[in-house]
Formats: C-alpha cells, structure tokens, sequence
C-alpha cells in the first residue's frame, strides 16, 4: 500500500511540475508586464490616467511584443545588421559585460533559433564499445568531402538525453549502422523521455502515466 501510494505520488509530481512551471512563468509575466509600459510612458513624460491601470497589464504584453516585433523587423534587414554588428563591436571592447552579452546571446540563439534540419532515419551503432548500442540519426553521406577518407561513409548525429540538441556528430561506415523500422519523431520520443517511451508501447505513446518506482520491465 505504502509503494503504491509513493508511486501515485511520483506520477502526480510528473503529471503537475510542467503544469505549475506554465502557471507559475504566467503569472510572472502577467505582474510585471506593465513595467516596460509604465517605463515607455515615463520615457515620453505622460502620467497614466487611473482608469488604466487594471489593464495596464495587457497593454505591457502588447507592447513588449510589439517592441520584440520592430527589433526583429529591423535586425532582418541590411541596415540593421550593420548596426548590430557595430554594437557588437563595441560592447566587446568591455572585457565584463562582452562576456555577459555574448554567453546570454549564445543561449537566446540556441534557444530561440531552429535551423531547419531534417535527419533522414533512425539507426543504431555499435557505440562505445562492441556489444553496446547507440542510437543516432541518418544525416548525409559523406561522399568525397573528407579526403583521404574512403567513399561509404555517413555522417550521424548520436543524442543525448534527455536534451538530444546536446549529441555530437560522428562519421561511421555505412555497413556498421544498423536501421530501425520507426519514425525519427518516436526515436526523439525515445532519448528525451531517457529511454523511457518506448517506440510502437502503445500505453506510453497515448502518454498514460508511467508507473515509477516499479520494476523496468
């Protein structure tokens, strides 16, 4: 009785933690989204009338969005990315805050950026010893771009988990990879739930809740 109900438990902390982050993250911005807005009427010398502080809120969001918009209207083009590049310049001439400017642009890249990559198969290699496999992802063949390296190689992307942006790439013989019969969508499945949705399980593709602290079968 007592496993059982540490098991319900465990399953309820999977099943709320992302669910109370959202709410959490939401009610955040949602009090201090009229900050940036109340700021831009001070910028401009105008004092907020009474009856617009209940939505002030909703103006901030606004706002801001339309801010984030115009930035990023303007980086799109030519101009703007001379200036940009310019103000990159400029900003490394200062050794702390080029170290401040440049980790945070690298994580708001990595984060908000998506290079359309497409990986053509799932597949497994023997990785990182003999008799121990990995999966990884069917990039391209190499063909003769990597001379003196001979012709019948691919290169492979071999996640990690559970965050699979975080794999490296390798370049393997054809003949060592050895193709899966699923989609690339439930291999993804597959290392970020840490091994844990299993492809063609039909109880964990309808994402039933696992139960943890039982056995792995």
């Amino acid at each position: 009785m007592i496993r059982r109900l540490e098991r319900y438990f465990l399953t309820g902390v999977v099943v709320l933690l992302p669910l109370a982050v959202v709410v959490y993250l939401g009610v955040w911005i949602w009090n201090v989204s009229d900050v940036f807005f109340l700021a831009l009427l001070r910028l401009f010398g105008v004092a907020p009338p009474d009856w617009l502080y209940p939505i002030l809120p909703v103006l901030g969001l606004v706002s801001t969005a339309a801010v984030i918009v115009l930035a990023g209207m303007i980086a799109g083009h030519w101009m703007g990315r001379q200036l940009l590049g310019v103000f990159d310049q400029l900003v490394n001439l200062v050794p702390l805050v080029r170290d401040v400017y440049n980790a945070v642009k690298q994580i708001s890249t990595s984060f908000f950026t998506r290079p359309e990559v497409h990986f053509s198969r799932a597949a497994l290699i023997e990785y990182p010893r003999k008799g121990t496999y990995a999966l990884c992802f069917v990039v391209q063949k190499v063909e003769d771009r990597f001379k003196p390296l001979p012709p019948g190689h691919t290169v492979v992307v071999v996640p990690t988990s559970p965050v699979p942006a975080s794999g490296f790439v390798i370049i393997v013989p054809e003949g060592d990879l050895i193709p899966l019969e699923i989609k690339v969508e439930d291999a993804l499945r597959f290392v970020v739930s840490a091994g844990f949705l299993l492809p063609g399980n039909r109880a964990n593709s309808n994402h039933d809740p696992l139960p943890l602290g039982g056995p792995v079968k």
